[in-house]
């Protein structure tokens, strides 16, 4: 059975000289790996039709009971060329692939997955090269996932934040239970409560926010992303690093 479907590559494997394996997050089909055999030659019908952070349009046979799925015809619909030369934004789509690739199940169709996805990256071309694109894009991901970042508690003058317990917790309860808690100063939760109700990362891109907060809140959420989906932190650590270089 042949199966067509929108889809942008998440990353891809090298087999042969001319042939590789690309792994994609589909709008009809969750994740799902292809086949694309004689891809690196220059006649190759694939070649120019599909790249990372770009939708193309997939064809392929299903081979879900037999293996690997083979490519049938790729045709590119939204390269996204941006990515190709602001390196900061490249580096945010990056982590947004890594992160998307990571919490998606192979051929677990979730709805409105995909369309997030797209969202996220189109967000990326025009915001990403500026670094507090990522923190606004973390929380919207956890809530997008179910694990919204919690940050209701009493006002304080000093808050402890859990990556176990998804967010800001008691500090006596964090002593009295030995959970490990980092420090969040009051504006830097402040900051967090306003970019997490952002529907867009217009306005806090466009914010001019203490260094300190910022460095408090980056640590907490590499935190909080890697122990909610267990995504290695060097990852998030950096595109960080890189949207801040000067």
């Amino acid at each position: 059975m042949i199966i067509k479907t929108t889809a942008v590559p998440l990353y891809w494997t090298e087999v042969s000289n001319t042939s590789r394996i690309v792994t994609w997050l589909s709008a009809h089909c969750g994740k799902l790996s292809t086949s694309i055999k004689g891809d690196q030659r220059k006649n190759s019908l694939f070649r120019g039709q599909y790249d990372l952070f770009s939708t193309s349009e997939l064809l392929f046979y299903d081979r879900t009971d037999r293996g690997i799925h083979i490519a049938k015809e790729c045709t590119l619909l939204h390269a996204r060329r941006t990515f190709r030369t602001d390196w900061r934004a490249c580096a945010a789509a990056g982590y947004i692939s890594a992160l998307f690739a990571k919490t998606t199940p192979r051929h677990g169709q979730e709805p409105g997955r995909f369309a997030f996805f797209e969202e996220m990256l189109s967000y990326a071309e025009e915001y990403g090269n500026h670094p507090a694109f990522l923190i606004w894009f973390d929380l919207k991901f956890a809530e997008f996932q179910g694990q919204l970042v919690q940050l209701n508690d009493a006002d304080r003058t000093v808050y402890r934040f859990s990556a176990e317990h998804g967010g800001v917790i008691d500090p006596g309860y964090a002593r009295e239970h030995r959970i490990p808690a980092a420090p969040l100063a009051p504006e830097a939760v402040a900051l967090l409560k306003a970019w997490q109700q952002a529907p867009t990362p217009e306005r806090v891109v466009a914010a001019h926010s203490n260094p300190a907060y910022i460095a408090q809140i980056e640590r907490v959420l590499e935190k909080f992303v890697s122990y909610q989906f267990d995504l290695p932190p060097h990852i998030r650590r950096t595109a960080v690093e890189t949207l801040r270089v000067a």
